[in-house]
């Protein structure tokens, strides 16, 4: 748990963990020992079409969770967490079954791994109810696999209406490299499944492989400060050039951009010296497509 500038908690997170319920490497109850040794306050256990018990273990709150996949028409993930009941989908489902499955089971829909999956944004657009999408995954970058960065892909998908809350993730399968890089900070009241959901549907996440920071929109500027010092942050909009988006130093603390009337969204990544990166929300500049 990190407490920002303003005195407000952000619990630390894992959103998509497999155990030897599906096709990881470990037992539920070893990845839960796991991820508790690493400080997480938080972890969701997201097996593939096997939906697992919440609980707690030594202070980190174990949030139910599922993975439902298909790969006909394109390859699709959804990830399932905090659903307060089975929601007793079959296999074969397709994508926007999975997505209402999830959501009426009292859970959160998160579309997983989009660059990975090779997801397109015309197709994007038109799933319905997607809560949220990872725009880092773990499992996805080497040594495993390749595309854990999404960025791009969901910047094309938001300038055609996509909208959703960026997650990062481990998707632990193998328990090596894939474990602690996808991290998710939620600002909540307190460390409950209510809680922490209602705060990731609000936005108030900071998905990252490793720095914490924070933003905000000040007086017309979309501002990011880095608590613990980064050399770069970069802003993105759908404008494809602005000649402010890069703010470059040994120890930048701070970085500002000036929102343009034509800039209808703004996010920003901030990467470390180490070359980790922490990733802000994206602010909609369009209060008709919010």
């Amino acid at each position: 748990m990190i407490t920002d500038s303003k005195g407000n908690k952000w619990y630390k997170g894992n959103l998509h963990t497999h155990t030897t319920s599906s096709d990881g490497a470990v037992s539920p109850g070893e990845a839960i020992k796991l991820y508790n040794g690493l400080g997480y306050d938080f972890v969701a256990l997201t097996d593939h079409w096997h939906v697992n018990e919440p609980g707690e273990y030594n202070g980190t709150l174990i949030l139910s969770g599922v993975e439902y996949d298909i790969s006909v028409d394109g390859c699709y993930h959804v990830v399932g967490y905090g659903l307060e009941r089975d929601p007793g989908l079959a296999k074969g489902a397709g994508p926007q079954q999975m997505i209402d499955a999830v959501r009426s089971a009292g859970g959160i829909a998160t579309l997983a791994h989009p660059a990975w999956s090779l997801q397109r944004p015309d197709k994007m657009v038109q799933l319905k109810g997607v809560d949220c999408t990872e725009i880092y995954n773990s499992v996805s970058g080497f040594p495993f696999s390749a595309r854990p960065y999404s960025g791009t892909l969901i910047d094309v998908a938001t300038t055609m209406g996509f909208r959703a809350v960026l997650t990062a993730a481990d998707d632990t399968h193998y328990y090596k490299e894939d474990v602690g890089r996808g991290i998710v900070y939620v600002k909540a009241a307190e460390l409950t499944r209510e809680a922490i959901l209602e705060a990731i549907l609000n936005g108030d996440v900071v998905p990252t492989n490793g720095p914490f920071i924070e933003w905000a929109v000040e007086d017309g500027y979309f501002v990011v400060r880095c608590p613990s010092g980064c050399r770069s942050v970069q802003f993105f909009t759908n404008n494809y050039y602005n000649p402010d988006t890069t703010t470059r130093g040994d120890c930048v603390r701070e970085a500002r951009f000036r929102i343009k009337s034509s800039d209808r969204f703004v996010r920003a990544e901030a990467t470390d010296a180490d070359g980790k990166t922490a990733y802000t929300q994206y602010y909609y500049n369009d209060p008709e497509k919010t």
